[in-house]
């Protein structure tokens, strides 16, 4: 049985800045894809920008794995029943999903969703986000635990999740389940009906995060903590080379695949440098230099947008792709493929910029004002549903 923690919570500096810098791949990655002109993304310039572009969902997976074996561990006595407690965390991954979900609803109205949806519209409200596959993945783990209550097993249960989500991918991705299950479902498991983050592989990255961080913080409770790093390191480096190594072999494990979108040799890739990553800023935050001037070697601005990652994600959703409030009202629209390499480097830049002060404010309400922050995202929650109930048009 795992011990609670005690009274004393350390921040880990190292995940946050890990975040933050995944946050601001994302915001210039998703600008630069949306305003950048056809022509720019030809060349290779581009094709190497997408594969840095690439780690940035695998990297917000892997992320809150990470951050629930942290709240988990701190609070592991409260989370084994169904009490208050539990419902209050299960709660977190419902609202992931729901917002998810919120986020392509055609229109604001159930009954013109209903009667004038398009086929392609009910795909993508349906498609698997971040959101969704985060939110899922993070109430599975949250049930299994209370299911079986005792720490090996729940490791063990969330390595075999790791493992089926990973080496299932290219066997699910090659079913049609469109006529056999709900539009829902079919588009949970694979990316047929147009899914970008399915639970097959993206879910993994989420189950790797968890049970890494778990063993993590019980080499840090030992004493063994740059050891494990040390170890995890060599691991993720043995993962990037394997994957590149297997991928060459002319004996392959599975008949056809898309390489990009389901194969383990390229999940496993991409978990390594996310690894090495994750490691490296470890060791950068524990080097004495940083940790005597730390204030600029992570800086204040980095590390906030990593903390409120959540809300940089939502709100740079809306105002780069557009919502139902604001279809035409964004920068995808009023910028949409226009630009050369300068100005779209020039736009992301200051789209970037805009959010470190929105993040610092948002952190500043939650921390000082936290009763006003949570009133007004139950009240945003409230309004948006009963307009989408209510709403005849």
């Amino acid at each position: 049985m795992v011990s609670n923690t005690s009274s004393h919570k350390p921040r880990y500096a190292f995940l946050d800045l890990y975040r933050g810098i995944i946050v601001l791949l994302m915001l210039e990655g998703h600008v630069l894809r949306e305003i950048l002109e056809p022509v720019a993304k030809l060349g290779r310039t581009f094709q190497l920008h997408e594969l840095f572009h690439g780690l940035t969902a695998p990297g917000f997976l892997f992320g809150a794995g990470f951050t629930f074996a942290i709240a988990t561990q701190r609070r592991w006595e409260k989370l084994l029943t169904l009490n208050p407690a539990f419902f209050r965390r299960a709660w977190r991954p419902v609202m992931l999903m729901l917002v998810g979900y919120a986020l392509h609803v055609p229109f604001l109205s159930i009954q013109k969703t209903l009667s004038t949806a398009t086929t392609d519209e009910w795909k993508q409200f349906f498609a698997f986000d971040a959101l969704q596959c985060i939110g899922l993945s993070l109430l599975a783990m949250r049930v299994w635990l209370v299911i079986v209550k005792r720490e090996r097993v729940f490791l063990a249960g969330t390595m075999v999740f790791f493992a089926i989500a990973a080496f299932g991918a290219p066997i699910v991705w090659n079913l049609s389940f469109s006529n056999s299950v709900p539009l829902i479902v079919a588009s949970a498991l694979n990316g047929q009906q147009g899914s970008l983050f399915p639970i097959f592989p993206h879910a993994a990255y989420v189950f790797a995060g968890a049970n890494i961080a778990w063993h993590f913080l019980r080499a840090s409770e030992r004493g063994t903590e740059e050891t494990f790093v040390r170890q995890l390191a060599l691991g993720g480096a043995v993962m990037i080379v394997g994957g590149f190594t297997l991928d060459t072999l002319p004996l392959q494990l599975y008949d056809q695949h898309n390489f990009w979108t389901a194969s383990p040799n390229y999940f496993f890739m991409k978990l390594g440098l996310l690894i090495l990553l994750l490691c490296g800023l470890w060791k950068f935050e524990n080097l004495g230099r940083v940790q005597t001037h730390q204030s600029f070697w992570m800086p204040r601005w980095l590390t906030t947008i990593g903390v409120e990652s959540l809300f940089v994600y939502i709100v740079h959703l809306v105002l780069l792709y557009g919502w139902v409030i604001n279809p035409t009202t964004n920068v995808r629209f009023w910028f949409g493929l226009q630009f050369g390499w300068s100005a779209a480097i020039l736009v992301s830049v200051l789209f970037v910029a805009f959010f470190v002060p929105l993040a610092f404010l948002w952190h500043h309400l939650k921390k000082q004002h936290p009763l006003i922050v949570q009133g007004w995202c139950w009240w945003m929650g409230i309004a948006v549903t009963y307009s989408f109930l209510v709403n005849r048009w």
